[in-house]
This record gives structure tokens, sequence and C-alpha cells, in this order.
């Protein structure tokens, strides 16, 4: 009798983890603009669609304004260390995809996140960036995803991301059914390489005692799913402004090029 009673509890463990892990990977973004929230997925780094502590909740998501042709400025807000309150500049949609330029196309900084609305000087210079109210140049320039409503998982197998994760964060007991909250993914390039972010505890000495912080690094996978830790790896320090150096470390990576391994 105890044995059956110790094998029905296992069982509810099981499946209400299978049920946790499940209900995370099918969590849908539910509002009216599958295209913006899009945009800010494959933009920001560390975006889970709206992931708070163990559960998925809905991102806010709001229109700020709309240029002469049709170009979308947007405020996306979700419970995010990095970036969590952003403003987005749209180019267009096509079809099933959308259109953003790459690196610039957002902004996000801590007056903007205390505040909840955006800095006007900076409004101005994300448009100028975004060639507001000017014709829409050559597709070429932009980046184009297919429109989702589920945050893409990537290309990297969970194994593979744990493999990185601990030789990034030595010593690190993560597993494979753990991963997926600690590496979001950002975006594939047209050659199959990626890019996630990973993130885990530090521990720091300070006035007589331990205190815990977090680092943020984001990782990049060459299209055979290869990853060097010298080359492959950017430490975020500033959560709210890191755009130029992650354009400055893609490219370092060969982002958008033929790969020859």
């Amino acid at each position: 009798m105890i044995r059956r009673i110790i094998y029905m509890l296992k069982l509810i463990v099981v499946l209400t983890l299978i049920l946790f892990f499940s209900a995370c990977r099918t969590f849908e973004y539910s509002g009216d603009y599958p295209e913006l929230f899009t945009i800010a997925v494959n933009s920001i780094l560390g975006t889970q669609g709206g992931f708070a502590g163990r559960q998925y909740v809905q991102p806010e998501l709001r229109v700020l304004d709309e240029d002469i042709h049709g170009r979308v400025l947007f405020m996306y807000s979700e419970d995010n260390d990095v970036s969590p309150v952003s403003f987005l500049i749209m180019q267009k949609v096509e079809g099933d995809y959308v259109y953003f330029y790459p690196h610039y196309n957002f902004f996000s900084d801590i007056i903007s996140y205390i505040r909840r609305s955006p800095n006007d000087d900076k409004i101005t210079t994300l448009k100028q960036l975004n060639s507001w109210n000017q014709e829409l140049s050559d597709t070429s320039e932009f980046v184009r995803v297919r429109i989702v409503r589920q945050p893409e998982p990537g290309p990297i197998a969970d194994e593979t991301l744990v493999e990185a994760f601990r030789s990034v964060f030595l010593g690190s007991t993560l597993r494979s059914n753990q991963i997926m909250a600690y590496s979001p993914f950002l975006r594939a390039d047209s050659y199959g390489r990626s890019i996630y972010l990973i993130f885990g505890p530090q521990w720091e000495y300070v006035d007589d005692e331990y205190v815990r912080s977090f680092v943020y690094v984001a990782i990049l996978f060459q299209p055979d799913h290869s990853f060097d830790i010298d080359n492959g790896t950017l430490l975020i320090t500033d959560l709210f402004n890191y755009q130029t150096d992650l354009r400055l470390f893609m490219e370092a990576n060969g982002w958008d090029t033929p790969f020859y391994p």
C-alpha cells in the first residue's frame, strides 16, 4: 500500500513537470499585434514573450505612432532584466513577414523603464535612425522574419545549449529540462548562425556577506552548431544599452556572410 502511494506521488510530480514545461513551450501571444510582437522577440535580448517567475504572462504592447508610409512606433514590455521596457519601430508588413532595421530599431533606458513613457529626444533619434516619414528603402537593408505568436525555440538542441552554458558558468549543474528558461533565443541569420542570451548566478563577497547577482552573456553558434567560448561570447554589462556591442560581436563572428567550415 505504501509503495503504491509513493508511486502515485512520483507520478503526480512527473505529470506536473510535463504539464509545466509543455505549457511554457506552447505559450502564445494573444494580443492584436503579432507583427509587432514578432519584432520585439527578434530584436531584444532575453525576451521570452512574457515570462514571469514560473509562468508566462502576456507582455504589454502599445502602438504609439505611425508615419505616412506605414512604419509603426510601439512600446514593448515584459518581465525581463534586459531592456524590460523598450520602444521599437517596424518598417513594414508584407504577407506573412515583418521587416525592421537591424541593431538600432529600438532603445531602452532606465528613465523610460521607471516612467514607462519614452524619452522625447531618444524617440526623435530612433525615428531618424529608422527613416521615419521617408520613402521605404530597399528591403535588403531590413531583417525579415516570419510573423509568429510564439517565440521561436531556435535551432540548437537543449543538450548543446547545456554544454555551452556549463562552459560559461563553470560548476553549473543545470540540466536539459531547465535550460529553456535560462537561454532565450534571439534570432538566426540567413546561413544558420544563431544567437541566444544565457544568464546565471554570480556570488560576490560584499560587506562581510555573499551577495548573489546575475551575469548575462550573449552566445553565438555557427551554422554547424559549433560554439567557440573565446570568440562566441559577449558579456552584457549594460542591460539597457548594448546594441553597438552586439552588432560588433555579430560582425566579428561573420553574421549574414557565407559559412566555410
